[in-house]
């Protein structure tokens, strides 16, 4: 395969990810292909198929063994990795996993044997590694336009709750895993340190929990860093005025805010009018709060694999940097159930149970 070729790449699991991926390798990535899905729905992979120009397939085994599939896209539901990623790992194939890399941190750490002993490239979704706003951050962080780092604060809240099974921490995770996961991750490509200790709280103030053992809508997160920094993060499902994410790295000589409230970043002062601002992150027709925050990313993650399949660049983040944000996620599940701070480095112990 040269630099340049064309190369093949198959989805397995067709939710609401797993759609956007689709769309975007049949329709905005040059130098891609999307040559097969599959779905244990077979209607919904048969209509993915029609809807994108391309082929469905019975079963995710028959995906990866295509000889046109350099690449494989998993995007079924997070306890429901092991199986493709097994699978894509013995094919020796590259690998796009959306995040989390597993459920729970025994799996994590049997996926992440699986694939080193492999070897395959593996890229995790965790696609603020792909935001330009994010990367810029990274950039000026790491050339200490604000001096070092010393608090961070971050905030993601959604406008409305996600599926059940997401909403269910023994199923999908829950705030800590779903949602709070992305900044687990991202706190450490910001700053450049790990997490080492985390106060967790959680609670059901706004939604209805229905039957749902466990689950909150409101989340935060005290963080401790071992280079020294300290952290904040709010996460929430119910933000009617909007999505809302934001984040600020706060440093010894100045601040970054990556972010707003704001759709566009534009302000209008005028005559008359005074100073007037965008909507915030409303839905637009069919695109959703999310996408119009994060669609940028989405595409550019589906770029930087194929990069990733032709050899030409590394994972923005992989299988281990997937382990190091599950970590940080199962210590503060562990805090805000204990009712007081954890040690990440407790976390390892679980990993191999």
């Amino acid at each position: 395969m040269t630099d340049s070729a064309a190369v093949g790449i198959g989805i397995i699991g067709l939710g609401r990810i797993g759609q956007v991926h689709a769309q975007t390798l049949a329709r905005r990535v040059n130098g891609a292909r999307l040559v097969a899905v599959a779905d244990l729905d077979s209607a919904l992979a048969a209509s993915t198929a029609e809807r994108f120009g391309t082929v469905a397939v019975a079963s995710m085994a028959e995906l990866v063994a295509r000889d046109d599939v350099d690449g494989v896209v998993v995007c079924t539901p997070s306890g429901a990795h092991v199986a493709p990623v097994e699978l894509v790992a013995a094919s020796r194939k590259a690998l796009f996993c959306e995040k989390p890399l597993a459920s729970n941190l025994a799996d994590h750490a049997h996926l992440a044997e699986v694939i080193d002993q492999a070897p395959i490239a593996c890229m995790v979704g965790f696609n603020r590694r792909c935001d330009p706003e994010f990367i810029h951050a990274q950039r000026l962080i790491a050339e200490d336009a604000i001096g070092t780092p010393t608090y961070l604060l971050g905030r993601l809240r959604d406008a409305f709750p996600p599926p059940m099974w997401v909403r269910d921490p023994a199923i999908g995770g829950g705030l800590f895993i779903d949602m709070l996961i992305h900044d687990f991750d991202s706190v450490r490509m910001l700053l450049g340190q790990e997490v080492v200790k985390v106060f967790a709280q959680s609670a059901n103030l706004v939604v209805d929990p229905g039957d749902i053992v466990g689950f909150a809508d409101n989340a935060t997160v005290a963080l401790e860093f071992d280079g020294g920094a300290l952290g904040q993060l709010h996460s929430a499902m119910h933000a009617s005025y909007g999505y809302d994410a934001r984040t600020e790295v706060f440093g010894a000589r100045g601040t970054i805010e990556i972010g707003s409230l704001r759709r566009f970043n534009v302000m209008v002062a005028a005559e008359g009018k005074g100073i007037t601002h965008p909507h915030t992150f409303l839905p637009d027709g069919d695109i959703s709060h999310g996408m119009l925050r994060w669609g940028t990313s989405y595409e550019s993650e589906m770029a930087v694999f194929a990069d990733v399949i032709r050899g030409v660049r590394l994972p923005p983040a992989n299988h281990h940097d997937a382990v190091a944000a599950f970590r940080v996620a199962a210590a503060a599940q562990e805090s805000q159930t204990r009712g007081q701070p954890v040690e990440v480095a407790e976390m390892d112990e679980r990993s191999v149970k």
